[in-house]
């Protein structure tokens, strides 16, 4: 009887993971993207010290600012699998099914039952808006073992909050201390614990700050640390807020607000389908906006305003059940909703092209998003019984999968699209190995036209990095590429072109004629130093045309 027990309740984690490894393993079939090329390049001219690469000193390295464990990770992919995504994919799959597995069991703990244990970790798998941390290799590795150890963080938490055992605590620190060596998410978990758990026990001022003083105070050195290090850096030509930047603390305590607002909705809501309903609405309330202006006008300010406006509705749903939940699951709830919140804080530093942050933040939250879904469909379907009106019941739950369905045909169309791409890239490739299996001069251009652009204009290979620094590390082992053009991320920027001598080495890579020639002229290189590739979008064949391009210099 026992041992039938314990099979019925990992049934359905074995049912959650065989369903997460048919919808990921297409992922054994993609390739690259884009910012693992800098980080192949970086371990290519750095070797061991590229583990300590962002550790600038032992204080970063104390704090966990240079995600020393997650570059060990990348250190061993590179150095073992140099050009292969596939065993990243296989750590994606298993650490993503483990994820999921911590996941339902931590609903399970919560509200003692299976069923909304299996709905909220099924949301928690397959949410199409978080897919990028299970889909793209250059974030894989610090985003799903920082998520691992924080979901047991929450099991021991619970731990402490049930039995008041101070071993419990320290467990909590620990994991939550060596998740930020991966990847910094859990930094908000120091200050919104010790909060939250407010809401399980009453303390005074004294016993509060004996019992949390670790986790406070790391939390204020490691921010501050982290902020003044922005505060003092110029970056107004990257993603984050530098401290350059005008009006720099408007700005975050606008984000403050405005980030967890509006996130909080969309962590629930497949992009496409929202995307596609603000546009709507924007063309027919608002058709005076110039055509120029409609596409952004309508994925910023209006989605902003509506996931706004789902979110209130989201929580007045959730409040109104409480009055139908018992006191112990309605502060899990409340702990979870600010939870979700707090989770957005960390990326206020992080500027956002629309609405929706990378689709990466997501992925924790939806650990959060999960469990209110779950609590949501458990009080709705309870409600629905008490009132004998039968048929509601599987009506409700019928909903659910098509919500779930929803978020799989987008989750499935992002993997399948990633496959199609990878399929274009490694055949380019392999085609330019054929061609050009190594250097053989010290000096080497590149060369490259194609019928179409590729993502920008001017960019005529299918990739979303520059050719020059991607052609660069294929052909660095052949000792004709300078150690220093990989460390300093020469023409990693896309569509980038130029030439550049160090040493008797020179590269170069070039898409546009006139400007090759000027280089070839200032540079006084002989025309066999140029190697020129022809790409056909249409067919995906590249064709080589060195001659051709020498009669045109």
């Amino acid at each position: 009887m026992k041992k039938n027990l314990n099979f019925l309740t990992f049934l359905p984690v074995i049912f959650l993971g065989l369903c997460i490894f048919f919808v990921f393993y297409p992922l054994t079939k993609t390739f690259y993207q884009q910012d693992e090329w800098l980080g192949y390049g970086s371990f290519l001219s750095r070797g061991i010290q590229f583990i300590f690469l962002n550790s600038h000193n032992v204080l970063d390295f104390v704090l966990g600012e240079g995600r020393v464990l997650s570059a060990l990770l990348y250190y061993f992919f590179f150095k073992f699998f140099p050009f292969n995504a596939t065993p990243i994919a296989i750590f994606s799959i298993v650490f993503h099914i483990l994820n999921t597995t911590l996941a339902f069991f931590l609903i399970k703990k919560i509200f003692k039952k299976t069923l909304p244990a299996f709905f909220g970790s099924l949301f928690f798998a397959f949410n199409s808006v978080s897919q990028e941390a299970v889909t793209w290799p250059a974030t894989i590795i610090g985003t799903l073992p920082s998520t691992a150890l924080i979901i047991l963080s929450l099991f021991t938490f619970i731990e402490f909050l049930e039995k008041k055992r101070g071993k419990w605590l320290v467990l909590t620190f620990l994991l939550l201390y060596v998740s930020l060596f991966f990847k910094e998410t859990a930094i908000f978990l120091f200050l919104y614990l010790p909060i939250a758990s407010l809401l399980f026990e009453r303390f005074n001022l004294k016993k509060f700050l004996s019992t949390y003083w670790p986790f406070v105070g790391f939390f204020l050195v490691d921010t501050i640390f982290r902020v003044s290090e922005l505060r003092t850096a110029d970056l107004q030509q990257t993603l984050f807020l530098g401290g350059s930047a005008p009006f720099y603390w408007q700005t975050l305590l606008t984000r403050a607000v405005l980030y967890p607002l509006t996130s909080f909705s969309l962590t629930f809501v497949p992009s496409e389908p929202f995307l596609w309903f603000a546009r709507s609405l924007t063309k027919i309330y608002y058709p005076f906006i110039m055509p120029q202006q409609f596409i952004l006008f309508a994925q910023t300010a209006v989605l902003d305003l509506l996931s706004t406006c789902l979110t209130f509705l989201i929580l007045t749903i959730t409040f109104i059940l409480f009055k139908f939940s018992n006191r112990l699951e309605n502060r899990y709830i409340k702990f979870f909703i600010g939870f979700l919140f707090f989770s957005f804080l960390p990326y206020i530093l992080i500027s956002k092209n629309y609405a929706y942050l990378e689709s990466r933040y997501y992925y924790l939250p939806s650990l959060a998003g999960g469990i209110i879904l779950a609590w949501l469909l458990m009080k709705i379907i309870g409600i629905i019984s008490k009132t004998k009106i039968y048929f509601l019941r599987p009506l409700v739950v019928i909903i659910f999968v098509l919500f779930l369905l929803c978020h799989l045909k987008y989750l499935e169309k992002s993997i399948l699209s990633g496959v199609a791409i990878a399929k274009e890239r490694i055949s380019f490739l392999l085609q330019l190995n054929k061609f050009i299996p190594k250097l053989e001069k010290d000096k080497n251009i590149f060369y490259i036209d194609s019928d179409a652009d590729s993502y920008v204009p001017g960019n005529k290979a299918p990739f979303q990095q520059g050719m020059g620094y991607t052609l660069m590390t294929i052909y660095y082992k052949g000792g004709k590429i300078p150690r220093d053009f990989l460390m300093k991320g020469y023409l990693f920027e896309i569509a980038s072109q130029g030439y550049e001598e160090e040493g008797n080495c020179g590269f170069g890579y070039f898409s546009k004629l006139d400007s090759l020639k000027e280089a070839v002229k200032t540079n006084n290189l002989p025309k066999e130093v140029i190697i020129g590739l022809f790409y056909d979008s249409k067919t995906g064949k590249l064709l080589d045309i060195t001659q051709e391009v020498w009669l045109e210099i």
